[in-house]
């Protein structure tokens, strides 16, 4: 019973909003790092600066199709009845840019899509709307606006504008952009190193076999999730049920880490030895900062701060596991990556196929869901085995959050977070 109390001292839950509340204002260590990367390797990197147009795009005329080059004067009264004819000077293409090729009145120049355009022209006729009379003369029966289909120096992007802001995630078609204006290297946040400690020596590494052992999955998952968000993950290895094997791994993980995760190991149970490891390694400044969140799956989670580093507490339960490094750890991997405080896991808004009641009181419910795709819209099934089934979690797609208290029935509308955009890979039609 004296073990008992001695893990009990530091659980009390809160909420799921005074938690993430307390960490975002005690992990403020550290802020955003900038490096410089590759622009063609630097897909789903967030900028760590302003991106401002050294070039205009384009840095010339050129023609937006194939036409002919022509002055708008020559065709202004062009009609059916008032055809005009130009004489057909040459031909443009791409490869002829930069040109000093030159029409005066009366004379046009045949030009190819991405030509340059020759001095003296200020618009572009569609091939389609001339009429070839000779192999030297075509009939113009139209009027054209000067600048029409030609693509203006500048038109794209003009020199001095901002083209990408500071903290965006950088998307296919951000790096086409980049390219273009010609810069090799940008400067973005570095990623996040998330360490990973697995604790309980009934567990094993994978491809191990081992006697009465489990395979140390839940690294693995969590570890993964880490990499799916943008960090770079750490798997330091499996910690011993003693506050000495689970502090020298902590510490051991500290200097290599900007945020830690332990696994297991911090429920209320005679061998929980966690958040004692933590609060022997806080010092003055750190330890335990909450222990206990009023979640149905990541009860016992708890964050704390080691060396300055924040340390996140996690279930051993897998489908817990996930949950709780989902609400309550990705947020705080978006803040380091400059991409604010909250966890920008993707909301589908499902129906649901089945009920749901009241959990225990003052505890917010969260439910694992299989989704699917019907009659246009999203689906929800309740996944009702223990959290501790693997099977369980990898047949959900994501999760709902409801509130304590609150029940719903089959047909309702119930917002999905779904664990991350890969999921819809995974999604069927029924």
């Amino acid at each position: 019973m004296k073990s008992q109390s001695r893990q009990k001292r530091f659980f009390k839950l809160i909420s799921l909003e005074e938690a993430l509340s307390k960490i975002e204002q005690s992990a403020l260590n550290r802020l955003p790092e900038a490096e410089a990367v590759e622009t063609v390797k630097c897909l789903g990197r967030v900028l760590a600066e302003d991106i401002v147009a050294e070039v205009n795009l384009p840095d010339h005329n050129f023609a937006a199709m194939d036409g002919f080059a022509v002055n708008t004067k020559d065709v202004k009264d062009a009609s059916e009845r008032n055809p005009v004819r130009l004489t057909v000077k040459g031909e443009l293409f791409p490869p002829d840019h930069p040109t000093d090729a030159a029409i005066i009145n009366g004379e046009t120049m045949y030009v190819a899509c991405g030509a340059p355009i020759p001095r003296g022209a200020d618009a572009v006729l569609k091939v389609e709307n001339a009429r070839q009379e000779t192999d030297s003369v075509i009939v113009v029966q139209m009027p054209l606006e000067p600048n029409r289909n030609i693509c203006l120096i500048g038109e794209d992007v003009k020199k001095q504008d901002l083209v990408l802001p500071k903290n965006r995630l950088i998307r296919p078609q951000d790096i086409g952009l980049l390219v273009a204006l010609n810069l090799e290297t940008v400067k973005a946040i570095r990623k996040p190193r998330v360490a990973v400690i697995s604790v309980g020596e009934e567990l094993t590494q994978p491809f191990k076999s081992a006697p009465n052992k489990i395979v140390n999955n839940n690294a693995y998952i969590i570890a993964s999730l880490a990499e799916a968000f943008n960090a770079e993950s750490l798997i330091i290895g499996i910690a011993r049920d003693t506050v000495e094997d689970i502090s020298q791994k902590i510490a051991a993980a500290a200097p290599q880490a900007d945020i830690i995760v332990t696994i297991a190991g911090c429920s209320v149970g005679a061998r929980d030895f966690v958040p004692d490891a933590v609060e022997k390694l806080g010092g003055d400044h750190g330890g335990i900062i909450f222990h206990g969140v009023a979640l149905s799956a990541g009860k016992v989670s708890g964050f704390g701060l080691v060396q300055g580093k924040p340390l996140m507490m996690l279930p051993g339960h897998v489908g817990s596991t996930v949950a709780a490094f989902c609400l309550l750890v990705l947020p705080l991997l978006n803040r380091q990556l400059g991409l604010g405080f909250t966890d920008h896991l993707p909301v589908v808004r499902c129906v649901l196929d089945e009920p749901v009641r009241p959990g225990k009181p003052g505890v917010e419910l969260v439910l694992p869901v299989k989704i699917y795709r019907s009659g246009g819209g999203y689906h929800a099934v309740p996944m009702r085995k223990p959290l501790s089934v693997l099977k369980n979690l990898a047949d959900a797609n994501g999760f709902a959050m409801i509130h304590a208290g609150v029940s719903l029935d089959a047909g309702e509308g119930v917002a999905v977070k779904v664990y991350s955009g890969l999921e819809f890979y995974s999604v069927g039609e029924q």
